[in-house]
């Protein structure tokens, strides 16, 4: 799929396969990213198919979504968690 700005995307929620790697000076970091699937309307359809295709294990993938403040402390993100809060 191609490479777009996550942070443009305003709406939707996308499986994305994250690229890392060690930035000289700056330690190991997210550089890049490649949505495989989406965009679903739904956060819980999103994970319904990330849990289809990957295992916990598969650390480098994730899903992205609208901007949003996880915890009201005012960092915003546009990752989301791929399983619910209390499923762990």
């Amino acid at each position: 799929m191609r490479n777009v700005n996550p942070y443009l995307c305003k709406k939707g929620y996308y499986v994305t396969e994250q690229h890392f790697m060690d930035v000289p000076g700056d330690g190991y970091k997210m550089v890049d990213s490649t949505d495989l699937r989406g965009p679903f309307k739904t956060l819980e359809r999103a994970r319904q198919v990330f849990n289809s295709m990957f295992t916990i294990e598969d650390w480098n993938m994730g899903i992205r979504g609208p901007e949003h403040d996880t915890q009201n402390n005012g960092y915003k993100t546009i990752w989301y968690p791929t399983v619910e809060k209390n499923s762990y």
